[in-house]
């Protein structure tokens, strides 16, 4: 083929081609959609753009040469479109085209692409329409492999990875018609190649280490691709164009187009930070570092991707001190944007209004970084809610399983749990950074928004060990594209910390490191050298000593509660179930001299009335709260308490659990400054304390607690250390109290509790077993395994694993024939009139009667958020009812 466009014939074998559409719509030809993508990944691979700069120099690649090379790649993904049987589905005939023959559409057009590709690109590679380097001897059976590796994050655009299978093309392209859609292909091809005029890196093709580093950058390369064609589908930017023209006269107005619709979209432009100065310019006051904070100020940057590891009581300021590390090390390059993972929606939300207005303080004026929150309630956040988002009409419905790019760009752009980690700045739940190593569509899209980013993981010692896994891998894919990342933590296990580190190195090509210290507060550094161990100083005011005292009975501590009551001081008592939780607050409300003040706070509330009651949690105990507004109130509940409200109590009593979950539940224990209190007590219900105790021991007492911490040795750790400290001090004895339970010898717990220890240590394996199972191979590349599909629909992947699936039920009532929502004309009552069950208590409520199914399924097509949700009318259940003070509860 020569260097001009080509002849009119090819330019009519593949102008013909139209785009999914309307008969009324003007005719948006495949060409020019391809030429649309095409730019936009342009801007998005301009040489200045770090990105670039990052994937040009792990592939030894200059700048101009790498975007000219992906970009022509990008021009191919809609290959499969020049199908026949595609153009079936459209029942087009333009001039210069053969009539439609009648073939199914069975198969997407990105697979379709690929058996194109494999089909013909070696006659395209011979006949000069690829522009192959005319002195490149590489042979076909060479270049086999590497041209999978390649070509699949292109034709894998709409959110995972495709192969052909055992497709046939004559199947698809027509036995008669191979030659018209062929050739309508290679002349499109070839026009383009003469336009772009690609470099082939055909010796770093051959060459395996550089096809190693290619597989781990080709996840974000598939995401730069799937953007690209998301927004190289927005009809507002790229209208539907009738008049025929060549390539080149087109390519100029897409990269206009495509200009456009990056300004809109928060993408035309690279942030510009600004290097720190103080907290005193961040809060507009005079302020004083904590040592923590000061740390994170002075401590010298390494060159390159590094891991800071913060470990601090409470109230020492590790949300700052993350903020200083990460704006200094935007400043010097290091970084473009930062993302905070926190444990749950409620601290992402509290982490969100935090970050409102600190985060403008990290660039110039001008810069004007976007500010995603993500989860997936995240539409109750009001401060949220501001974002306003404009639908595009729907595009033609071209078949039921190929959805358009328009419409998941419409959908992508709705969602801010896919865009939050393309944001310049966003927060949200680990769960949505997690769900990138695991085979959910459009993970790549998630790959690419946190490659080259801050990571700030926050309360990282919460993490079960399927999380830790995920974590470990996370962390090493994000070293090797070049990332950094800061994780928080008051009560981290050596062992852990080992692992993290490891984990790391790991991702940058370095050896395991030992680590050394164990003081408290500690600052661990990693960069390119070995890790550095730095300890820390504690501020008087958040050094606390907490002491401990038991009972061994729930009627004393019932009696405990009234007493606490009866001296004017406000109470919490932390049960481990929900069921316990109940029962204790029917019991002290029962003999509360003032009912009201007694409230029950758990998760087995609809949304509507946990919203509800967080508020009045947070109006009774929490920061602001008045000394008349807290006198004898008593709040029962659950682990919800400690996760996430920033709330504080005169008193508290915890149900036993292990020593982590005592410390932070701790921590909302006279946790603000209010006067003169008497000395902070936590009093701990458990079992009598026994060194030799039965293989029951923690279920005669609290049947409970056995069914939630199944591995009874660590609650018997837990109290076995606490008796023997008689209180939790911070920071002095932290280290000693981690690691009397998490590290402690097996030789050591009572011999009937080696079975506990045992089944616990094969619980962990089978977790790590699991989270390894589940999350993609990132070292192999963004294509299909096509032994083992990990993206089959069926499969269910999850970022958390438990012992038992969870439902989304929806509470439903009558309004007349109809049913309608428990919180209908709320606004999102669809997402406030649900409640989370574990599978085997859904199973327990009366199912919707067979008459009511119409109205259900008018419920579904009118609220998205109800499919996958199981429904129930609690008013006509007999077996199970619902009630706004106590939740569901069951018979």
């Amino acid at each position: 083929m020569s260097g001009t466009i080509a002849s009119d014939f090819s330019y009519h074998r593949y102008a013909g081609k139209a785009l999914p559409g309307r008969m009324d719509d003007s005719c948006h030809l495949l060409a020019w959609h391809s030429l649309d993508v095409a730019a936009v990944g342009w801007h998005l691979l301009a040489p200045s753009r770090p990105l670039t700069r990052h994937l040009a120099a792990r592939l030894a690649m200059e700048p101009e040469a790498l975007r000219g090379f992906l970009v022509f790649l990008l021009g191919l993904h809609d290959l499969g479109k020049f199908s026949r049987a595609f153009q079936e589905v459209l029942k087009l005939s333009v001039e210069g085209m053969a009539p439609p023959l009648g073939m199914p559409y069975s198969e997407r057009h990105d697979r379709l692409g690929v058996l194109l590709w494999d089909h013909c690109w070696l006659q395209w590679r011979k006949d000069g329409t690829l522009r192959w380097p005319g002195d490149s001897n590489a042979s076909a059976r060479k270049l086999a492999e590497p041209m999978i590796s390649l070509m699949a994050p292109f034709f894998g655009h709409h959110g995972r990875p495709v192969a052909t299978g055992h497709l046939r093309v004559e199947t698809f392209f027509g036995r008669d018609a191979i030659a018209d859609d062929v050739e309508a292909a290679r002349g499109f091809i070839a026009d383009w190649a003469a336009l772009i005029q690609p470099h082939w890196p055909i010796d770093k093709l051959l060459d395996s280490e550089w096809l190693e580093v290619f597989k781990t950058l080709s996840w974000t390369i598939a995401g730069w691709a799937t953007l690209s064609d998301w927004l190289g589908s927005h009809r507002d930017h790229f209208p539907y164009r009738q008049r025929a023209m060549n390539l080149a006269e087109y390519w100029p107005m897409a990269l206009a187009q495509a200009e456009s619709v990056l300004g809109v979209t928060g993408f035309s432009h690279a942030l510009e930070p600004v290097p720190f100065e103080s907290l005193a310019q961040w809060f507009d006051g005079d302020i004083t570092p904590t040592p923590l904070q000061r740390e994170a100020e002075s401590t010298p940057l390494a060159e390159g991707p590094q891991l800071f590891i913060l470990e601090d009581v409470t109230g020492a300021g590790k949300t700052e001190a993350a903020c200083i590390l990460a704006q200094r090390m935007l400043a010097t390059g290091q970084g473009e944007g930062l993302y905070f993972a926190l444990p749950t929606m409620a601290t992402s939300n509290a982490m969100y209004a935090r970050l409102g207005d600190l985060h403008h303080r990290f660039f110039s004026a001008e810069s004007r970084p976007s500010f995603v929150l993500a989860h997936g309630a995240r539409e109750l956040n009001e401060d949220f809610e501001r974002a306003v988002m404009t639908a595009q009409p729907d595009d033609g419905d071209y078949a039921a399983i190929d959805t358009s790019a328009s419409t998941q760009c419409n959908r992508w752009l709705a969602d801010s749990r896919k865009k939050a980690l393309l944001a310049d700045v966003g927060v949200g739940t680990i769960d949505q950074v997690l769900m990138g190593l695991l085979p959910f569509r459009h993970q790549s899209l998630r790959m690419l928004g946190l490659a080259r980013k801050v990571l700030i993981v926050d309360e990282v010692h919460a993490f079960d060990h399927y999380m830790q896994t995920l974590l470990h891998q996370l962390l090493a894919h994000h070293a090797r594209q070049g990332g950094s990342a800061i994780l928080l933590t008051a009560t981290l296990p050596f062992a852990m910390r080992q692992a993290l580190v490891n984990a790391w190195r790991q991702g940058q090509r370095l050896p395991p490191a030992k680590l050394v210290k164990t003081d408290f507060p500690l600052l661990t550094q990693c960069g390119d050298d070995s890790p550095w161990e730095t300890p820390l100083g504690t501020r008087p005011e958040v050094a606390r000593r907490v002491d401990v005292d038991w009972l061994s009975d729930e009627d004393e501590a019932v009696k405990a509660v009234m007493a606490s009551v009866e001296a004017g001081e406000c109470i919490v008592w932390v049960r481990n179930t929900v069921d316990d939780a109940i029962r204790a607050w029917q019991q002290i409300s029962a003999c509360h001299p003032d009912p009201e003040r007694c409230l029950l706070f758990h998760a087995r509330f609809a949304m509507m009335d946990r919203r509800r009651l967080e508020s009045e949690v947070i109006s009774r105990l929490g920061k602001s709260s008045r000394a008349d507004v807290r006198r004898s109130q008593v709040v029962i509940t659950t682990q919800v308490f400690q996760e996430s409200l920033d709330c504080d109590a005169d008193r508290m009593i915890s149900d036993i659990a292990p020593i982590d979950l005592l410390i932070q539940r701790a921590g909302r224990l006279q946790r603000h400054q209010r006067g003169e209190r008497l000395s902070p007590r936590l009093t701990i219900l458990a079992p009598e304390w026994d060194d030799q105790p039965e293989a029951d021991w923690l279920q005669r007492t609290l049947p409970g607690t056995q069914a939630v911490y199944r591995d009874t040795s660590l609650v018997w750790l837990t109290q076995q250390v606490l008796r023997a400290q008689g209180a939790i001090e911070l920071p002095g004895e932290a280290r000693t109290l981690i690691e009397s339970v998490y590290a402690c010898p097996i030789d050591d717990i009572p011999e009937a509790l080696d079975q506990v220890r045992l089944e616990g240590s094969g619980d962990r394996k089978r977790s790590v077993a699991m989270a390894n199972y589940n999350a993609l191979d990132l070292e192999a590349g963004y294509r299909l395994n096509e032994d083992f599909d990990q993206w089959q629909e069926e499969r269910e992947t999850g970022t958390r694993l438990s012992d038992e699936p969870s439902v989304n039920v929806v509470l439903l009532k009558r309004e007349g024939d109809e049913l309608a929502l428990w919180a209908d004309g709320e606004r999102h009552a669809d997402m406030l009139s649900q409640c989370r069950l574990r599978e085997s208590q859904a199973r327990k409520l009366t199912e919707l009667p067979e008459r009511d199914t119409e109205s259900w399924e008018a419920l579904q097509k009118r609220y998205k958020a109800l499919r996958f949700t199981q429904p129930w009318l609690p008013d006509e259940d007999d077996g199970c009812r619902y009630d706004r003070q106590w939740g569901v509860e069951f018979s």
